[in-house]
């Protein structure tokens, strides 16, 4: 049992250095973009198929609550939320088309396997003139496909199971701290 534990948690650090050795420039980018659009009075939207619906309502979170500091709220949209009766796969792509503008952000967070429903959603961002951030996974060629030059892909593709959500956590995470940083200042 011991050693089930240990391996767990080396596992789970190893996932943390690997993100952060690979994925620094396209994390940093993604905070550049989502903060850019926050001090232009723009919105973040946020959504994820498995797991990545969980780490996108805990992005939500971190921006509407604050992360590490007590700050005002940013306008952070959780479509999971909105949409939570509604399985429908144009369910992401129908909140877009309602409530976003151009210029807004998108984050969508995928555990793998092109989720039609998230590459209807990239459609719409698309379509919308919105900014993407990707967190893809392992087996979204398509969805990694579908972005555009000036959007973001923080890839975990590497990792499968839990260790893509704990790598996609991660990345959440220092987006939380980076923005804020970014906006308000500080160490």
């Amino acid at each position: 049992m011991d050693q089930k534990i240990f391996t767990h948690f080396q596992n789970v650090i190893e996932t943390t250095m690997v993100v952060g050795d690979t994925c620094s420039e396209a994390i940093a980018n993604s905070a550049k973009v989502i903060t850019a659009a926050l001090l232009n009075g723009h919105s973040v939207f946020s959504c994820g198929e498995k797991s990545g619906g969980l780490l996108a309502q805990l992005l939500t979170d971190h921006l509407s609550f604050g992360f590490e500091i007590e700050r005002p709220a940013f306008p952070a949209l959780n479509m999971n939320k909105m949409c939570a009766k509604t399985t429908t796969q144009n369910r992401f792509a129908n909140v877009i088309e309602t409530h976003a503008r151009s210029s807004d952000v998108v984050v969508v967070i995928s555990a793998g396997g092109d989720s039609l429903s998230l590459i209807k959603a990239v459609e719409s961002a698309i379509e919308k003139g919105m900014v993407i951030v990707l967190l893809s996974a392992e087996n979204d060629d398509h969805l990694s496909a579908s972005i555009g030059y000036n959007d973001v892909n923080i890839a975990s593709g590497e990792f499968s199971g839990q260790l893509v959500a704990q790598a996609q956590f991660q990345t959440i995470q220092c987006l939380g701290a980076l923005i804020e940083n970014k906006i308000f200042g500080g160490s």
